[in-house]
């Protein structure tokens, strides 16, 4: 009530009153924008004349999960050109430069449409590369299938003849004699073989079973474009194959008429599957991801003007600031851990399967903890913390998603729920607490060394949350750790055998120990218990992404071409701060700086020169 009655003084009630409900609405307001967005993902416009958007919904089989023709839409188009719909100069001069769905390339490159031929839909980023078809990086990024069959070379035979002779060629060769040009060649091809095999309709599977003993299946059963007897014979063939002719020729009506029939066959067959893919359909089109970031950012930037605008404001100010950052950062947690929950649904799998959904993990096990830190000290640290892992995980999540479906089938090796639930989710967690306690420690430096808001009390409490955090960190980093051995040695035979993943994991655990050792044995003080948790970043960075570039060991299971730079960038970010933090004496950082003494004018007087 004191606080309450202090900050009355501040300003007229009416202000106050508008401060305090100021946060309320601009949750509010979130709110309402996510309701819009289900809606308008649950409801498409339907503005064409083929009902694409019913279309997308359609189920079909992939790499052995089925999924809604609309996610193998956007993961193929990600993959050829890194977007997930027909935008900028993908789209031909007489539509209008409207944004179109990948539905409508997928539908038009599976129909033999011109159009499909003529979109710029293949981006190619490499000189090389590109010198080798006549082009320049002025004349663009995207080309068309068209442009992939101009004669090239001395023998005037098509590009991509002479592409998949390079490919070829490279991929004889070990993997660290290739040249750069050649990776990217060997990428070139792997993106005409998609759209290739899409064209060909050799994927996906569209055939529904009809019977105990059936199996999904293709329409084309080799590369000579044969029919696949299921094409000939089972209904669901026929309406496909009537589909593609209709959109062919240009009959909007008959195909309508033949992806209702369609739809109704999979909707007999497999009833399942066809509410999921419609579900999963909505859930691509809302993008809850996407949003998260913008979320994150919003809340962060209201955290950091309340932090910084703190000395100058009234409390009434910052508090509104403050509640505001709070209540857009519970908003957009409770968007990523529904959307947590819609993908473990749509998998029937635990939230970590792969490398995408495990950086989804940990920022949402970031976020929380540092969610209930901020409830605990209100200082406005740990908020500004959640958000910016939450942007940097999605960010990372969103770069890991154009290897493909992000909700693919597991690998046999790892297709145990039990130990996807156990082993995978408490490693994974202790990873989301290292990376909290890291993140705390880069905001201390930070704001010590460039900013004057660092006061004692406010250092201390930053430390004892990177105490409590490590603490949980150990806890989960070590009986994860050992979960995974009892899990290697079901799988192979061997509770642990140095593979760069497991020398990762003990690692992890290691350097837990280090900080907490030397912090009970007064070792260190407040500065070096950050110094020594922002390295755990990059350990973990290590144990997470680095014993995939390697490309060996049991559990390199996510290969990423070109990651490492990124890798490398961030682990000489972590460690600068780490040099600046040392070697600069914190009575020099900003916040810690002894305010001048001031000299009364007669002395100053008496000590000029004369």
């Amino acid at each position: 009530m004191n606080h309450l009655n202090e900050d009355s003084l501040d300003m007229p009630s009416t202000g106050s009153k508008i401060l305090r409900a100021l946060p309320y609405a601009i949750s509010l307001i979130i709110v309402v924008y996510l309701v819009m967005g289900v809606s308008k993902a649950a409801q498409p416009d339907g503005l064409y004349r083929f009902d694409f958007d019913t279309l997308g919904r359609v189920p079909v089989s992939e790499d052995g999960r089925i999924k809604p023709l609309d996610t193998v839409a956007r993961n193929a188009l990600l993959m050829v050109s890194q977007k997930q719909s027909l935008k900028d100069d993908m789209l031909l001069p007489e539509e209008g430069g409207s944004e179109k769905s990948a539905v409508i390339w997928l539908a038009e490159l599976m129909s033999g449409r011109a159009e499909s031929r003529q979109r710029k839909v293949i981006r190619i980023d490499d000189p090389g590369v590109l010198g080798l078809l006549g082009k320049t990086p002025d004349d663009g990024k995207f080309y068309s299938l068209n442009d992939l069959m101009q004669p090239i070379g001395e023998n005037q035979q098509p590009a991509y003849l002479e592409i998949d002779r390079l490919a070829r060629e490279a991929q004889d060769k070990r993997d660290d004699l290739r040249s750069k040009f050649e990776e990217h060649v060997i990428g070139l091809r792997r993106q005409l073989a998609v759209m290739i095999d899409l064209q060909t309709m050799l994927t996906p599977f569209v055939v529904p079973p009809v019977k105990q003993g059936d199996k999904w299946a293709p329409i084309v059963e080799n590369a000579r474009g044969e029919f696949s007897a299921a094409a000939r014979e089972r209904e669901a063939g026929k309406t496909w194959l009537a589909m593609m002719n209709a959109l062919r020729d240009d009959k909007p009506e008959a195909f309508n008429s033949a992806l209702a029939d369609h739809l109704k066959l999979k909707q007999e067959f497999v009833p399942g599957k066809a509410r999921k893919a419609a579900f999963e359909q909505g859930y691509n089109r809302f993008a809850p991801f996407a949003k998260g970031i913008a979320l994150y950012i919003l809340a962060g930037l209201l955290g950091l003007f309340a932090m910084l605008l703190r000395p100058i404001l009234p409390k009434s100010g910052y508090t509104a600031l403050w509640r505001s950052g709070m209540g857009i950062l519970l908003v957009v947690f409770v968007l990523h851990t529904a959307a947590l929950v819609i993908r473990i649904w749509l998998q029937g799998r635990p939230p970590v399967t792969n490398l995408y959904s495990s950086a989804v993990f940990i920022g949402w096990g970031i976020v929380g903890g540092a969610i209930v830190l901020e409830k605990i000290t209100k200082l406005g640290v740990a908020s500004l913390a959640a958000s910016t892992a939450g942007v940097s995980t999605l960010i990372v999540a969103h770069h890991l998603s154009k290897d493909g479906d992000t909700m693919g089938v597991m690998q046999a090796v790892l297709d145990s729920n039990f130990w996807l639930g156990t082993h995978v989710i408490t490693i994974t967690l202790g990873y989301s607490a290292t990376f909290l306690a890291g993140f705390i420690a880069l905001l201390y430096i930070l704001f010590g060394m460039c900013t004057p808001l660092l006061d004692r009390k406010m250092a201390r409490a930053m430390a004892g949350m990177v105490y409590a955090v490590i603490c949980f960190a150990i806890l989960f980093s070590f009986v994860g750790t050992v979960l995974g051995g009892i899990w290697a040695d079901q799988s192979w035979g061997r509770f642990w055998g140095w593979d760069p993943k497991e020398n990762g994991a003990i690692l992890i655990v290691l350097i837990h120990a280090i900080i907490l050792h030397a912090r009970w044995g007064h070792l260190v003080k407040e500065r070096g218990l950050m110094v020594l948790a922002i390295s755990g970043n990059i350990i973990t960075a290590w144990s997470w992404f680095g014993t995939n570039l390697l490309g060996v060991g049991l559990h390199s299971y996510g290969f990423m071409d070109g990651a490492m730079i990124t890798l490398a960038l961030f682990v000489a970010s972590q460690m600068l701060i780490m040099a600046a933090a040392m070697m600069v004496p914190t009575h020099l950082w900003w916040s810690f700086r002894k305010p001048k003494k001031k000299t009364p004018n007669s002395a100053v007087a008496a000590a000029a020169p004369a």
